[in-house]
C-alpha cells in the first residue's frame, strides 16, 4: 500500500464550477430583469459549447476565470457577447470557487470520516466482552475491554465530525453579489444566486465576501481533528503491537516483507508506520494552510486563494484517504488475541486498586482504614513477587494487624473473585464505563449520532443535487422561451 502525497488535482472541477457561476448569475440577472431573455438564452447556448470543452491549460484560477471568459465571448453573438460579466468581478468568483471546493471537500471527508467511525463502532460492537489491559505512561494500567478502548477514538471522531459540518455551514455562503468588493449599482438578486448554487446563504457584507479568509482555517483545522483522532489510535496500536506482539495480528497488506533475510520471522508493520506519517503530513498541511491564510492581508482576498485553492483540495482529499485506510484496518485488518489480552489483563496488579473497596464493603472498614491497609498489602505483594489473584488473606491480615490492631479473617474466595478482571470490569456499569450493559448503551448512542449524521450528510448531497436540477431547468426554460 501507498501513502505518498496525493498529485495536484487537475482545474476540471474548478471548470466545471466556473460554468455553474456564470450560468447561475446569468439566469438570476435575466430574473431580476437586467438582461433579456434573448441575451441570457444567447449566453446559455454559448456556455453550453464552453463547458463541453476541455478545461484551459493554465495555472492559476485567475487565469482559468479569464480564459473561460474568453471562451464564451469568442462564441457568443456579437449583440449579447460580454454580458455574462455585467454585475460580476472576478475577485467574487474566486472567492465562489474556493468555496465551493471546500464545501465538496469538507462532504467527501465527512462521509470517509463516517466511514472510519462506522467501522470503528462495528468492531466495538464486537469486542464488549473481550478483556484487556489498559495502560498509562506506558504501564498497564487497569483492565478494561477492547470495545471500552475503542471509545478512545470513536468519540473524538463524533467531535470531529461536527466540526467538519460546522466548517461546510461556514463555508457555504455565497459571495456572489459583492463583485470587486462594494457590490453594483444595478438590482442584482444576491439570494437567487445563491440558491442556484446550493449555498445555505450569503455573506452578509460585501467587503467580507471577497475578503474573507477564516472558512479556510476552520476547513483545515476540522480536518486536522479528524487526522488528530485517526493518528493517535494508529500510533497506540503501532506502539501496543511492539510491545505486546501477541495481542493481536495484522492482515498481510499492513505488514512488509522481512526486513532482514536472516531473520525471516521479523514482519515490520509498515502499513501502520506509513499511515502515521500520512497523518502527520496532512496535520503538517493543515497548519500550512492556517498560517498562510492567516498572513492574507486585510482586503480582497485574491492572492490568497490563489495560494490555496490546490493545497485546500489536497488537504481534504488526503484526509478522506486516510479515514478511508483506517476503516479497512478496523474492518478487515485486524485479528485480537482474546485469550492473551484477557490473561494480560489481570496482570501487574491492574485490578489491585479495588482492594479497598472490597474492604469496605465486605469488612465494614472505615475508607481511611481500608486504605491504608490496601496499601500496605499491595506494597507486600509488590515485594514478594505476588501478583493481585494471588493476595492472601494472610497478607491482608498482616497489614490489618499494623492498621487497626486485629485481624480481619477475610476468606481466599471471596478477594479472588472481587480482584478478578471480568468481576472488576461487570462493577463499572456507570454511564461511558466499560461494563458491557454501560458499553453498548454507549455505542447504541454513538450508533443514533452517526446515523443523524448520515442523514445530513445524504440530505445536503441532495439539496446540492436539487440546486443543479433548478440551475439547469431554469437555463433550458429561458433558451426554449426564445427558440
Amino acid at each position: 500500500m501507498t501513502d505518498s502525497a496525493s498529485p495536484p488535482l487537475p482545474f476540471a472541477d474548478a471548470w466545471r464550477d466556473l460554468g455553474r457561476i456564470v450560468a447561475a448569475h446569468v439566469v438570476m440577472l435575466r430574473d431580476a430583469a437586467i438582461l433579456d431573455d434573448a441575451v441570457a438564452a444567447a449566453l446559455l447556448r454559448a456556455m453550453d459549447g464552453v463547458n463541453r470543452g476541455q478545461p484551459a491549460a493554465v495555472g492559476s484560477l485567475t487565469e482559468l476565470i479569464a480564459a473561460y471568459d474568453e471562451r464564451l465571448d469568442a462564441l457568443t453573438p456579437a449583440g449579447a457577447a460580454g454580458a455574462s460579466g455585467v454585475a460580476r468581478g472576478r475577485a467574487e468568483v474566486q472567492a465562489a470557487l474556493l468555496r465551493m471546493t471546500l464545501r465538496d471537500g469538507l462532504l467527501g471527508l465527512l462521509e470517509a470520516t463516517d466511514g472510519a467511525r462506522h467501522g470503528l463502532l462495528d468492531l466495538a460492537a464486537a469486542h464488549v466482552f473481550t478483556l484487556m489491559p489498559a495502560h498509562s505512561g506506558g504501564q498497564a494500567a487497569q483492565p478494561t475491554t477492547f470495545a471500552h478502548f475503542l471509545g478512545g477514538a470513536i468519540g473524538p471522531l463524533g467531535r470531529a465530525t461536527g466540526r467538519l459540518r460546522a466548517a461546510y455551514a461556514e463555508a457555504n455562503q455565497s459571495p456572489l453579489g459583492a463583485v470587486a468588493l462594494a457590490s453594483t449599482s444595478l438590482p442584482v438578486e444576491r439570494e437567487r444566486a445563491a440558491a442556484l448554487l446550493g449555498f445555505d446563504g450569503i455573506v452578509a457584507n460585501t467587503y467580507d465576501a471577497v475578503a474573507a479568509i477564516d472558512h479556510v482555517i476552520t476547513a483545515a483545522e476540522a480536518a486536522a481533528g479528524v487526522t488528530l483522532a485517526l493518528r493517535r489510535l494508529v500510533e497506540e496500536l503501532l506502539t501496543w503491537l511492539r510491545t505486546e506482539p501477541t495481542s493481536f495480528r495484522l492482515d498481510e497488506v499492513w505488514v512488509g516483507p522481512a526486513a532482514d533475510p536472516g531473520l525471516p520471522q521479523l514482519r515490520p508493520p509498515v502499513g501502520l508506520e506509513r499511515l502515521i506519517s500520512f497523518a502527520r503530513r496532512i496535520e503538517g498541511d493543515a497548519a500550512s494552510i492556517a498560517r498562510l491564510a492567516g498572513e492574507a492581508p486585510y482586503g480582497p482576498a485574491v492572492a490568497a486563494i490563489e495560494a490555496l485553492d490546490e493545497v485546500v483540495r489536497r488537504l481534504l482529499a488526503d484526509g478522506a484517504t486516510l479515514a478511508g485506510r483506517v476503516r479497512d484496518l478496523v474492518t478487515t485488518g485486524l485479528e485480537l488475541n482474546r485469550a492473551y489480552l484477557a490473561n494480560r489483563a489481570g496482570r501487574g496488579h491492574t485490578t489491585s486498586g479495588d482492594l479497598a473497596d472490597f474492604l469496605m464493603l465486605e469488612e465494614g472498614l472505615d475508607p481511611m482504614a481500608a486504605r491504608n491497609i490496601a496499601h500496605l498489602t499491595v506494597r507486600k505483594a509488590l515485594d514478594q513477587g505476588i501478583e493481585a489473584s494471588g493476595i492472601t488473606p494472610e497478607l491482608i491480615d498482616g497489614s490489618a494487624l499494623l492498621v487497626v490492631g486485629r485481624e480481619l479473617g477475610v476468606e481466599a474466595e471471596s478477594i479472588g473473585r472481587h480482584l478478578a478482571p471480568r468481576r472488576f470490569i461487570e462493577r463499572r456499569g456507570a454511564a461511558g464505563g466499560p461494563a458491557p450493559v454501560a458499553t453498548r448503551a454507549y455505542l447504541d448512542a454513538e450508533r443514533a449520532r452517526l446515523d443523524a449524521d448520515d442523514w445530513w450528510r445524504a440530505e445536503t448531497a441532495a439539496r446540492l443535487t436539487a440546486a443543479r436540477e433548478d440551475l439547469e431547468r431554469a437555463g433550458a426554460e429561458i433558451m426554449a422561451g426564445v427558440d
